[in-house]
């Protein structure tokens, strides 16, 4: 058996990203840029008043005190929406509105609150700053700014800002098509009535709404029997999408189909077999630009197999920068003893402490449901480490939104 890194390595060689399109910015929700986004004009696009006041010029008041205001002229009142080409006059001042854009030669604002008006003019018995109240233009983004860069995901917050720039489309990375099947004769699909040496189905459906999670647009080709010929008639379909996963069926047993429906398919084995716990089994082959994936049959390998080697290669495909998770530190709450020679990933919970993570391997499929209050993790064992102690530092793969 190959190591884990050699294995991620032959995956990802051949991995390049997908092609580019455009598509509005309202329908672009969790999509990927493929290019920078960059500011087109400023943010605001001109001085505004952050209050209800009056604009002015800060020079005029110069003079102004207690004893002797100086009185202002009031002209038009400027309400947000509006904008108003005349330079204010010397000694003028008018009405403005929050969120309004400052005519010419006014530079500074005095809040509604604040202000006093007699006779029709502004009277002011202290002098004002410039700037007072008033945002200036490009404060918050210059144009030629990269709002956000190639790889980054939209989120509602970030559509928010492009839109605020002006923009309605943008240019993103194409959603990959990822075709999940699953052969055994002894899987039940949800809600079936159960049957005697039968159980249901639940990985098929979970990496289904994973693989949407991530990004992608999955292709659910079903519960199929457990015949070489049943396999690879859906694996064929599968091969339209850019990765195909077969759940279960990877082992060397005679009811494990899945390489020779690979063979049957004209793919190219790229290995069979990784030194990792779980998931030795997992086998991996190509057919043209497409990559077929063979995972271990049981939900807890095949969530570890998915996340350690087809979350990766989705995140290339996606152009995502750096397509290998950044490992974080943890400390072990528990003690973990495993057998040396192969790369173990142990599901956990993670819990903030005093000096950062805390890591709580989960035991179980019940504990793993139960801890989606708390961010979810593998624990990466290196192979040559056998045990490791209550408080020990450990590497924590994160996992996001499961």
């Amino acid at each position: 058996m190959i190591s884990y890194r050699q294995a991620l390595d032959i995956i990802l060689r051949g991995v390049r990203p997908l092609a580019a399109e455009r598509v509005a910015l309202t329908a672009a929700s969790g999509r990927i840029l493929a290019t920078p986004l960059v500011a087109l004009h400023d943010m605001p696009p001109f001085d505004q008043s952050l209050v209800d006041g009056y604009a002015l010029r800060s020079h005029d008041t110069q003079a102004a005190t207690a004893a002797q205001p100086v009185r202002l002229a009031l002209g038009q009142t400027l309400t947000a929406g509006e904008s108003r080409e005349q330079p204010l006059a010397p000694w003028q001042a008018i009405r403005i509105m929050t969120g309004a854009a400052l005519p010419p030669g006014a530079n500074t604002v005095i809040r509604i609150e604040e202000s006093q008006v007699e006779a029709g003019a502004l009277c002011l018995y202290q002098p004002l700053p410039p700037g007072l109240d008033v945002q200036r233009r490009g404060a918050e983004i210059r144009r030629h700014t990269v709002v956000l860069r190639q790889g980054e995901c939209l989120t509602p917050q970030r559509i928010g800002v492009a839109l605020a720039l002006g923009m309605d489309s943008v240019e993103v990375v194409q959603r990959p098509r990822l075709a999940l099947v699953a052969p055994g004769d002894e899987l039940l699909a949800p809600g079936a009535a159960w049957q005697p040496g039968k159980k249901w189905c639940s990985n098929l459906y979970a990496l289904d709404i994973r693989a949407q999670e991530l990004g992608c647009t999955s292709v659910n080709l079903g519960i199929v029997a457990d015949t070489l010929e049943s396999l690879t008639v859906q694996l064929k379909r599968g091969l339209e999408s850019d990765a195909v996963v077969i759940l279960g069926a990877s082992g060397r047993g005679d009811h494990d189909f899945a390489t020779r429906a690979m063979a049957a398919s004209g793919a190219e084995l790229l290995f069979r077999g990784v030194a990792i716990s779980p998931g030795r089994s997992v086998t991996v082959a190509r057919c043209g630009e497409t990559l077929i994936f063979g995972l271990p049959g049981s939900p807890w390998a095949a969530f570890v197999g998915f996340e350690v080697f087809v979350w990766p290669v989705l995140r290339a495909m996606l152009n995502q920068r750096p397509v290998l998770p950044v490992l974080q530190t943890a400390t072990l709450a528990t003690p973990v003893q495993v057998r040396t020679g192969v790369t173990h990933f142990l599901p956990a919970r993670l819990q903030p402490g005093p000096t950062g993570w805390a890591a709580l391997p989960v035991e179980n499929l019940l504990t793993l449901a139960q801890a989606e209050s708390h961010p979810l993790g593998l624990i990466v064992v290196p192979p040559h480490r056998r045990r490791f102690s209550t408080g020990s530092r450990v590497r924590v793969q994160p996992i996001n939104s499961w």
